[in-house]
């Protein structure tokens, strides 16, 4: 009995490659999580979450031990397939379980007041054929997070640890600076990420959230 529980846990966890935990994602569905846009849940999730202007933690439960990750945002009441916008480019990490994406914030020049609605977008490569796709709708708010909030949004199990950061390209294997699709891009004017990423012999300095900065300036 606890051999075939322990093996239905692990197909259960292989199958869902990544969950999105926070910001409050539409939902899963391992049958369509690599379908473009947002794992094939097309339809808005109300209530959105409020997300602050001024940077947010996004907060994933990774079921594979060598992941690529990136982060989108498309501003608007129903984004359809227009993810142009980069929140954070493309990064490897390793671990099972809780990673926090930290430090999440708005390029400069967005035009966003308080109270905007928008959808957030995490990709990453864990389909063989292409990317998988998690998405979060959210209103975007001028009010920023307590510290005591940011630490209930910002886990890390663990050992887990971001090895390369600003990676060019897409997880879903698209060409640098496409935002993500599994064919043609849709139209937008999306930076391209920095090129060669450097190789971190440990987590990288947001992956701790505010909490662990605060520690590492008493060093």
């Amino acid at each position: 009995m606890r051999t075939a529980l322990a093996f239905s846990t692990v197909l259960s966890l292989t199958s869902a490659h990544f969950t999105l935990d926070w910001p409050t994602a539409r939902g899963f569905s391992d049958d369509t999580a690599g379908n473009f846009p947002c794992g094939g849940l097309d339809s808005v999730k109300t209530p959105r979450t409020s997300w602050p202007v001024s940077g947010a933690p996004v907060q994933l439960n990774m079921h594979h031990d060598q992941t690529r990750v990136a982060v989108y945002i498309s501003i608007g009441e129903d984004p359809g397939s227009n993810y142009s916008v980069m929140l954070k480019p493309q990064l490897s990490m390793q671990g099972l379980g809780d990673f926090c994406v930290g430090s999440v914030s708005l390029p400069e020049g967005l035009n966003v007041t308080d109270g905007t609605p928008a959808t957030i977008q995490v990709v990453t490569n864990g389909d063989p054929s292409g990317g998988l796709y998690q998405c979060a709708d959210v209103t975007l708010t001028t009010k920023t997070l307590s510290e005591q909030d940011y630490g209930s949004h910002c886990k890390n199990r663990t050992g887990v640890k971001v090895v390369e950061e600003n990676i060019a390209g897409n997880p879903n294997g698209t060409a640098s600076g496409d935002s993500p699709s599994q064919s043609a891009a849709p139209s937008g004017t999306a930076a391209p990420p920095p090129s060669g990423g450097a190789v971190l012999p440990t987590a990288a300095p947001w992956l701790f959230g505010a909490v662990g900065l605060a520690g590492l300036a008493l060093l």
